[in-house]
């Protein structure tokens, strides 16, 4: 005899109620433990650096140092300075100041992916949870849940951080931007999307890679050093291969391409647009997903 509405002993619940209490399971799981605000707080610092050093950088492009420069530097600058008053560049020092934070920011989104799966393994809990919620499947999607509900949350401690400083800021550099135009709103509303995609591929890479040191340390690998891995091999190659598509290649890379996802106009001079960062970086979070689901089903679990 079972009561009203409940499943009978021994029978799972239906997988839309499954999926929602194990979400909500996976994130009390993150946060009972210290890890989560400890990385919050490194948002918060990294967001008020990323902010400091935005603004010292762009106060110099709209006044330069005119009188330690040469001739050739001092054109140079002016021109810069015109270019960055025009109504395009002072959207794009808006969208500069308004996503302050990001690189570090998604960072953190990862590695709590990343630690939310294989805190499991570490710890010798996972053949608890699988007990408890047999469906594997619902397991692995609760936690991308997770990961991407704890990702959204720097993005938005980030974003606030940053819209309660962006208009003092241009207001004391004398330049006047409407926030809501659509060229900074665009960007903004791409980067919880960006961090919530990183917050999956942790999760991903997580599931792939058992050993928490591994997947960590291969995690901060593909992201801090991958922009830099992606733009000088493909200029490697553009020496014996000089193609223009070649020099927009290294949007590839996850780095590069979260980079092009919240950059207005072009990340750099052969970037593809805004929303072929986008495909990309979702390509890799599914792609990750599945695979960790898969590779989640078939793995034995002591």
């Amino acid at each position: 005899m079972t009561l009203l509405g409940s499943p009978a002993l021994g029978q799972a619940p239906p997988i839309g109620a499954g999926l929602v209490r194990q979400a909500r399971a996976e994130i009390m799981k993150i946060r009972t433990t210290n890890t989560w605000w400890l990385f919050l707080t490194g948002v918060v610092v990294f967001t008020a650096l990323a902010l400091w050093t935005n603004g010292v950088s762009q106060h110099f492009v709209l006044y330069p140092q005119l009188s330690t420069m040469n001739g050739a530097e001092k054109a140079q600058a002016i021109a810069q300075a015109a270019q960055a008053r025009t109504p395009a560049g002072v959207a794009m020092i808006a969208t500069l100041m308004m996503t302050g934070g990001q690189f570090f920011g998604v960072l953190f989104a990862m590695l709590i992916g990343v630690l939310a799966v294989t805190n499991e393994s570490a710890h010798q809990t996972a053949t608890a949870t699988f007990l408890a919620t047999p469906r594997r499947a619902v397991v692995i999607t609760a936690k991308l849940a997770a990961a991407a509900w704890f990702g959204a949350l720097f993005w938005l401690v980030s974003t606030v951080m940053d819209a309660v400083i962006t208009p003092f800021y241009l207001h004391s550099q004398h330049v006047s931007v409407s926030l809501t135009g659509w060229v900074v709103v665009r960007s903004v509303l791409l980067s919880p999307l960006a961090f919530a995609i990183w917050a999956c591929f942790g999760l991903g890479l997580g599931a792939l890679i058992r050993s928490q040191t591994g997947s960590v340390i291969t995690g901060m690998a593909v992201y801090l050093a991958g922009l830099a891995a992606a733009e000088i091999t493909f200029h490697l190659i553009y020496n014996f291969y000089p193609h223009g598509w070649v020099l927009g290649a290294p949007v590839i890379g996850p780095a590069v391409a979260s980079t092009v996802m919240i950059t207005p106009g072009r990340a750099f001079a052969h970037a593809p647009p805004q929303w072929a960062g986008l495909v990309i970086m979702v390509g890799y979070a599914a792609a990750l997903g599945v695979s960790g689901i898969a590779v989640t089903r078939r793995r034995d679990v002591t």
